[in-house]
């Protein structure tokens, strides 16, 4: 049984009644983790809710997420009193801060961090040492998360997501043992999904006065009829290995979105983003291996649940 917990400004902490339903979702990176609660309430302690900042939730005693309160809502009716909570992971922190626009004549892994994420309370994983980038550029309007995926992502070959305990990961994938979906696990729904929609053909990546460019195709998916083009700026002092790879970059990611297998469980906590799944269902399509790429899990009338959004397992997030 999950057990929910608020934690206010002060630092006082709240566990929630037994919730009714709830969902938590998972990704990586994008869309960035969330959460949602509806459970019984005592009316008269609303200024709980209206002083709560976190939340984190436990099963079995271990934390399965962390993070952000957003919004809360108490509903009065016949039925007794109830209140909603819903909210997003701890990447809501560097989402929702702004940086200011800077040039760097070499930026280190140290500095991002100290000026971009652990303003925000938010601590590594694991220990990671990522080289440092010549002429790195924040341009204004970029969110603290842009900074830090920018340099992590394209500079450093590394994937920025968090942990169900709030922490930052960059760290590689752990190729564990893979999860089987096979006949002894009940799985009720499997979708399989191709989608042309959004796949890039082609990427031009140039600076900003158009002379330096780099452009790279996708001819697998252009033989098969895609046509889907962009165009990326970057800043002037870019160079030649780092604008190929946001290119490069760009059509991996999006070929990602190629084909896609959505698979729903009568269990919870299935499995969870960057885990490898084995999909063997008698007389269903979809079998193979497969990446999770976003994981949602749900406690309703029904009973559990989760929904998985699975990729190919070299496929780029």
């Amino acid at each position: 049984m999950a057990e929910w917990t608020l934690t206010c400004y002060d630092g006082r902490a709240f566990p929630l009644p037994t919730p009714l339903a709830w969902r938590l979702e998972y990704g990586v990176g994008d869309p960035c983790d969330s959460f949602w609660v509806r459970t019984l309430w005592t009316a008269g302690q609303e200024d709980i809710l209206a002083d709560a900042t976190r939340i984190q939730v436990t099963e079995g005693g271990e934390v399965v997420f962390t993070g952000v309160v957003d919004e809360c809502e108490t509903t009065w009716s016949a039925q007794g009193c109830t209140a909603e909570i819903s909210g997003r992971g701890m990447q809501a922190l560097l989402l929702d801060n702004q940086a200011e626009a800077v040039d760097f004549g070499l930026a280190t892994w140290e500095e991002i961090l100290r000026r971009y994420v652990t303003p925000y309370g938010i601590a590594l994983e694991r220990a990671v040492n990522l080289p440092a980038v010549a002429w790195f550029s924040v341009s204004s309007g970029s969110s603290c998360w842009k900074v830090l995926y920018d340099f992590a992502r394209y500079h450093g070959g590394a994937v920025p997501r968090f942990t169900p305990g709030g922490k930052l990961a960059l760290h590689p994938w752990e190729e564990g043992t893979p999860v089987a979906l096979d006949g002894g696990v009940p799985v009720t729904k499997l979708v399989r999904r191709d989608k042309r929609y959004g796949v890039l053909s082609q990427v031009t990546v140039k600076d900003v006065s158009g002379w330096a460019r780099q452009t790279v195709e996708n001819p697998e998916f252009r033989a098969r009829g895609g046509q889907c083009s962009r165009v990326i700026l970057l800043p002037r002092n870019t160079g030649y290995q780092a604008r190929r790879y946001q290119a490069q970059f760009q059509l991996d990611r999006s070929a990602a979105e190629l084909r896609t297998v959505e698979v729903t469980v009568a269990l919870p906590f299935a499995a969870w983003p960057g885990d490898l799944v084995d999909l063997d269902r008698s007389g269903w399509g979809g079998g193979g291996r497969w990446r999770v790429k976003e994981s949602k899990v749900t406690l309703g009338e029904a009973g559990y649940a989760t929904t998985l959004v699975l990729a190919d397992p070299q496929a780029v997030f």
